[in-house]
């Protein structure tokens, strides 16, 4: 049976609807997965996970910084601390269970707060204006990403140099949480890529690969490596 990848989702959002962008989809079932779309939860269903092979934590509203332990100011894109909770809960149980997780975005930036790290509210503030990472109306900014040589993240993905990376974020890590190590940085300095040191397989990325993983085989080799890391063997002795 194809492995089970968990993606979180959109919202809630203020219309009632829960929302997962296709590109994550497409992705998933390109790579050779089933996706399983997983709304936002108070608490992580231990039934639900045990069934997931890997999980993706995919991007959205910003974080609430009073998880942070800071209080919210502007500018910020929304904020959803019922999806915060959940997703917090959510991505503690996997790291835990050993689980493969790929984080996309907000995502990256969940998994450094899940593990104790912090974020930089508002990049301009830090890095200047010189470098966008985000065009106004949210729009998306390619650039080029350089990945520690030998790191993990670079040698499946088999090269340290991601020219086409698709950025639409404002916010991002400013200290690492417990076991991350940053291998992957924008030109202006900008975390944007990090693994853990001893968990199989947990990666960060803040840029968004969804987006042009349909025709660039480097975005679609994230989302590949991640079915590949899946527990298949494990599935095959839950069917039996």
């Amino acid at each position: 049976m194809s492995p089970l990848i968990g993606i979180t989702t959109f919202g809630p959002r203020p219309t009632n609807r829960y929302e997962l962008p296709r590109g994550y989809v497409q992705a998933v079932v390109r790579a050779g997965g089933i996706p399983v779309g997983l709304p936002a939860q108070r608490r992580p269903q231990p039934a639900v996970i045990e069934r997931l092979d890997a999980l993706i934590l995919v991007g959205g509203e910003d974080m609430d910084p009073t998880f942070l332990g800071e209080a919210p100011r502007r500018p910020f894109f929304r904020l959803s601390p019922e999806r915060d909770r959940a997703e917090l809960a959510l991505t503690r149980e996997a790291i835990e269970r050993g689980l493969p997780v790929l984080g996309i975005c907000r995502g990256m930036q969940l998994i450094n707060v899940a593990l104790g790290g912090r974020l930089h509210l508002h990049l301009p503030e830090v890095y200047g204006e010189d470098f966008a990472h985000v065009l106004p109306e949210w729009g998306t900014v390619p650039h080029v990403v350089h990945l520690t040589p030998g790191s993990r993240l670079a040698t499946r993905l088999g090269t340290d140099h991601v020219p086409a990376a698709c950025s639409c974020h404002h916010q991002a890590v400013s200290e690492l949480g417990r076991g991350l190590v940053a291998v992957g940085w924008a030109p202006d300095g900008v975390l944007e890529a990090f693994e853990h040191e001893s968990h199989p397989f947990l990666f960060g990325v803040q840029w968004h690969p969804e987006l042009n993983a349909g025709h660039d085989p480097l975005q679609q080799r994230l989302f590949d490596i991640l079915v590949e890391a899946a527990d298949t063997p494990r599935r095959s002795a839950l069917a039996m």
